[in-house]
């Protein structure tokens, strides 16, 4: 008899906002699993709204040697943790946690009751080894990148190797519907959009980032070969006509972007395409090679810009300046291709006058190319590991200890113990008007620039309405001091 995992990805925050992105991780998974005989079955609480009765299903019919459970710090975890009681009351299935949070705090996360075993890292054939241990009844012995905690002490050893991509059995797009993670891109003239993933990791060091953590700065990808054979590929199983780049750092190897870029033109895939780039990379792109990225059909470039202040760019080791963000804005207004800048406020030693020059920044790239866009001032937010923690816990940051003490830091709003009331205050209001500058209600966008226009003219930003949850997070710092 053939045996079965359920793999498991909870949903992202309680109201499922998100826009669903393609489970790439899991069809990994899937394919070493299959390729070993074992039965998949892959469950999506970000598209299925029947979940729970698809899992009691799988559970009774199916009995799962094991249920996979990924999650991201935050709030995911919650969703996880629900679904792990849910599974442990229903079956004797083994719990194993995955993902960036496991993968972080592998131990910590292997040390609750509802995890029976973790798998960090790239998890591809840890978990399969694992999945052949538990199918045969056997004890798991060292098994590289696998955790578990027995008699209160925890046993396990990290993986010490990365896996070439190229050499991963076929993806079993079979097991999941593609339908449901299309979606259009009008802005873009795209019908149909669809993620496509050809590289892992990033060879950078960002204080703020948690991929080095993960992938220990290593990057790899698939030949560019393979890449323009994978996108000819979607665009025809899925009838496609605008793909995204879904990699940590897409750009690190121009040769071989220039021998995509090259390929789809001379092969003629009618596909628009989007993919995240580094500013110094772009820095230093001469108007031949954005020209031949627009013609292989290139429609928009997104970036992490993150501060508009050279120290505390500095201070994330970021390694861009404020002077080449605005040589690339130029330059993308120049070659026709859209830009998306990213940024972050909230960081530990950010004055309230350098986050002011990051709004200002934000305002100078809209003024350079209107059709700019700023979706979002993100937060900066303590992940396990990074190489900002030691800033933070001089500054009173207590890392959490439990799973459920991760779950209640909520990211999403600015009270961090190192910023105080009226740097919080500002960066929430930043983060207010920034998600309606481009709203489509004239009004609504007319008020929204006129108080933007006081907060980067301002010295020390502006008031705007109350929020309850600014008030919640008011009281909360006032304990904490």
């Amino acid at each position: 008899m053939r045996s079965h995992v359920v793999l498991i990805r909870p949903a992202y925050d309680s109201q499922c906002r998100s826009t669903p992105a393609f489970p790439w991780a899991f069809l990994y998974l899937a394919s070493v699993l299959r390729e070993r005989g074992v039965e998949v079955e892959i469950l999506d609480e970000m598209v299925m709204p029947d979940i729970e009765e698809r899992l009691d299903r799988a559970l009774e019919s199916a009995r799962p040697v094991a249920v996979g459970i990924t999650a991201m710090t935050g709030e995911q975890i919650r969703h996880g943790l629900r679904w792990a009681r849910r599974v442990r009351e229903r079956s004797n299935a083994a719990i194993v946690w995955g993902g960036i949070h496991a993968s972080l705090l592998p131990e910590q996360t292997a040390r609750h009751e509802l995890a029976d075993y973790v798998v960090a890292g790239e998890g591809e054939y840890a978990f399969a080894d694992l999945v052949d241990c538990l199918a045969k009844g056997d004890v798991p012995g060292v098994i590289p990148g696998v955790f578990f905690a027995r008699n209160g002490e925890v046993a396990g050893t990290p993986a010490e190797t990365f896996l070439d991509l190229a050499n991963l059995p076929e993806i079993p797009f079979d097991l999941v519907e593609a339908g449901r993670y299309i979606s259009a891109r009008p802005d873009l003239g795209i019908e149909r959009y669809f993620e496509v993933c050809t590289s892992r990791g990033c060879p950078h060091h960002c204080g703020f980032c948690y991929i080095e953590s993960v992938h220990g700065s290593r990057w790899r990808s698939i030949e560019a070969g393979a890449c323009v054979a994978r996108i000819k590929a979607t665009v025809e199983r899925f009838g496609v006509d605008g793909i995204s780049f879904r990699e940590d750092n897409f750009f690190v190897q121009r040769a071989r972007i220039e021998a995509i870029a090259r390929a789809l033109i001379e092969q003629k895939i009618r596909v628009k395409w989007a993919a995240s780039c580094r500013i110094d990379y772009a820095a230093h792109y001469t108007p031949a090679f954005l020209e031949l990225l627009r013609e292989s059909g290139c429609v928009l470039l997104t970036f992490g810009v993150e501060s508009g202040s050279d120290r505390v760019l500095e201070f994330i080791q970021k390694n861009i300046s404020v002077a080449q963000v605005l040589d690339v804005a130029h330059k993308m207004k120049e070659s026709g291709i859209r830009a998306t800048y990213h940024f972050m406020g909230g960081f530990p030693t950010e004055t309230i006058e350098e986050f002011l020059a990051t709004c200002r920044l934000i305002d100078t790239l809209r003024a350079i190319a209107p059709d700019t866009v700023v979706r979002e001032m993100s937060i900066f937010a303590p992940y396990p590991g990074i190489g900002l923690i030691p800033a933070c816990a001089q500054r009173g940051y207590r890392e959490p200890q439990s799973l459920e003490e991760w779950v209640e830091m909520d990211w999403s709003h600015p009270e961090r113990p190192w910023l105080t009331l009226e740097q919080s205050r500002l960066i929430a209001d930043a983060q207010f008007l920034i998600a309606r500058l481009a709203h489509p209600n004239p009004a609504v966008r007319a008020w929204t620039q006129r108080r933007w226009r006081q907060l980067v003219g301002s010295a020390r930003g502006i008031r705007l309405p109350e929020r309850p949850w600014f008030e919640a997070a008011r009281r909360v710092l006032r304990r904490r001091s």
